[in-house]
């Protein structure tokens, strides 16, 4: 099998519909166990962030397979999301981005943080095997950061939502 090229790229309006399933099918068994699922409610934050984080579309060998969004806030980024559809999970693929998106962050000088569902275990599965641990946590999440990165009080910084660059290539 011949390597899948990977590339990240600002996502585009019309895509949205595609993303929001996307986050709808892997977000909303967590949601609606902690909080309930308001359809509506869920809509309207999905098109706020989507319009006011820097969202990415993630394509593999040009085929729409995920997105990702980064918020970024003073000394540091959050990665937001990081969804890809199923077919694409399990090859490799989260870690390559996720590995793409801190070096982008540190090359810039910044930290990368991001936060998981206490309840997601697979993710947090995830996270953990690509070098992250727990920088602090709250009742519905745990706040993760690069086990190469100081464990800092950036954890509490409020993100500022921006289109810093985050877009890339992967052969």
């Amino acid at each position: 099998m011949s390597p899948v090229r990977i590339v990240a790229r600002p996502a585009v309006r019309e895509e949205m519909p595609v993303l929001r399933e996307l986050y709808v099918q892997a977000m909303k068994p967590y949601i609606e166990t902690i909080w309930g699922w308001d359809r509506d409610w869920q809509a309207q934050d999905f098109a706020k962030a989507y319009t006011t984080s820097a969202t990415y579309a993630i394509e593999l060998d040009a085929i729409l397979s995920g997105y990702f969004q980064v918020d970024s806030g003073e000394d540091s980024d959050c990665l937001r999301m990081l969804i890809l559809k199923p077919d694409a999970r399990s090859l490799g693929v989260g870690a390559k981005v996720l590995a793409e998106i801190l070096s982008i962050s540190r090359d810039s000088g910044r930290e990368l943080m991001l936060r998981v569902f206490r309840i997601n275990t697979g993710a947090r599965r995830f996270y953990a095997r690509e070098g992250w641990v727990v920088s602090g946590k709250d009742e519905a999440f745990l706040r993760l950061a690069h086990s190469s990165q100081a464990l800092s009080s950036h954890s509490k910084i409020p993100f500022t939502r921006n289109a810093n660059s985050h877009a890339f290539v992967v052969s």
